[in-house]
């Protein structure tokens, strides 16, 4: 048997957003991404044997139709029901996250899109791996998510994401989840942002890598604002032409966002 990679996906059924709103908590969402989002980083694997986990942070009831689909293309769908615990989107990151069993597990956010010119191209990153604990989304900033002095290491961009299954120290990433001072106190992090993706990066001492954006193979992007089928266009055109489409809105820019 080859390579398996675990599509971990993180879905949520909050009110649409049709904007941005700069932080990891406000960021777009559409119904379209329940299905043709979900499709989209399907096909950025496709030649590779994988496992589709998807995990619904449930706030309003699936669509029938989306539920329906997510059913017909998931090995594991995980469903939730919304709650106000603390830190509960990095606790259904990591729920999820432990019910993969690739050998590689990419995980990506909901309003993440992914398009790939070729297999070998995707092997790229995966071959990434072999130096790196984890790489992150193409940056404008590589190796680095961003240029700034204020951080002493580099985090693991929740967005997009890829490592190799034994690189998740489960009982660790649980440990400094649940007691901030233990956190702070073994990894000395020079900014205190107790979330997931900080944690990830300061536990393995920040062996990340962010590749530089080269869009002749890959595209790994958020949405800066969205139109609904928007997606279900993109996924049904050629690699250039999305690449094309792409650079007449501008590119992807900082962070690693798209505006229509």
């Amino acid at each position: 048997m080859g390579l398996k990679v675990s599509i971990c996906i993180n879905l949520d059924t909050r009110n649409q957003r049709d904007e941005f709103g700069g932080t990891n908590l406000q960021g777009v969402c559409n119904e379209d991404f329940l299905t043709d989002g979900v499709f989209n980083k399907i096909k950025f694997f496709e030649g590779y044997e994988t496992e589709v986990v998807v995990s619904v942070d449930e706030h309003n009831p699936i669509p029938e139709k989306s539920l329906a689909y997510l059913r017909s293309v998931c090995d594991l769908l995980l469903i939730r029901e919304h709650t106000e615990e603390h830190l509960f989107n990095d606790w259904n990151y990591l729920r999820a996250l432990q019910l993969c069993t690739g050998d590689i597990i990419c995980h990506i956010d909901q309003d993440c899109n992914t398009f790939a010119s070729s297999k070998e191209s995707v092997q790229e990153l995966i071959n990434c791996l072999d130096t790196y604990s984890y790489i992150s989304y193409p940056s404008n900033c590589s190796p680095n998510a961003v240029h700034d002095d204020s951080f002493n290491y580099r985090w693991v961009s929740t967005r997009w994401f890829m490592c190799k299954r034994e690189t998740l120290n489960f009982p660790e990433i649980i440990k400094c989840l649940n007691d901030y001072e233990y956190f702070a106190e073994t990894y000395k992090p020079s900014r205190i942002l107790h979330w997931m993706e900080h944690i990830l990066g300061l536990i393995c001492g920040s062996n990340v890598f962010y590749p530089p954006i080269e869009m002749d193979k890959v595209m790994i992007f958020c949405w800066e604002n969205y139109e609904k089928y928007i997606l279900q266009r993109l996924n049904n055109q050629t690699y250039i032409e999305v690449k094309d489409w792409v650079n007449s809105k501008g590119g992807i820019f900082y962070p690693n966002q798209v505006r229509i």
